[in-house]
């Protein structure tokens, strides 16, 4: 049963081997709210904590909540939410970000940080959450479409950058 909870130092190991395998295989951080950024799980905790203040927007960060999945125990994904109606969000960010790890994917994982993600914006006010993602990782797409999300089209900001957006 995959359970979800806000990390801590108590998975300071489970998350730093979380980690390691992504980097092993070479696989990208996108969703994990920055885990590939810090070599020190203090570092990153530290980061959270900042997110997850209503005050995250100081900083130039938007109110961010962020769960480890876990199934049996052990991470087996990452979920970010930003809690913010910012145009840029709606538009090009996403509200929901979801990272899994390479050796857990292709089991339904990210389908249900997607849905914990969906019900996360909903508690918030967030009635029609976005997903933005890469227009070629179809990976992404099909997991935003599977948690119930619908293709509305592209978005480019204007420094070129084109995203494929979903809507709930």
């Amino acid at each position: 049963m995959l359970t979800f909870h806000t990390p801590a130092a108590a998975d300071r190991a489970a998350v730093l081997a979380y980690r390691t395998e992504v980097l092993r295989c070479h696989a990208d951080f996108d969703g994990s709210a920055g885990l590939g950024d810090f070599e020190r799980y203090s570092d990153w905790l530290e980061r959270l904590r900042i997110l997850a203040d209503s005050r995250a927007e100081k900083f130039g960060w938007y109110r961010t909540v962020v769960l480890l999945a876990c199934d049996g125990g052990s991470p087996v994904g990452i979920l970010n939410v930003r809690l913010s109606e910012d145009p840029f969000v709606r538009t090009f960010a996403g509200h929901i970000g979801y990272n899994v790890r390479p050796s857990c994917r292709r089991k339904g994982y990210g389908r249900m940080c997607a849905m914990e993600a969906a019900r996360i914006c909903t508690e918030n006010g967030i009635l029609h959450p976005v997903i933005c993602t890469e227009p070629d990782n179809l990976a992404s797409r099909k997991t935003a479409e599977s948690a119930g999300f619908s293709f509305t089209g592209h978005e480019t900001t204007e420094n070129g950058i084109t995203v494929a957006r979903f809507v709930r």
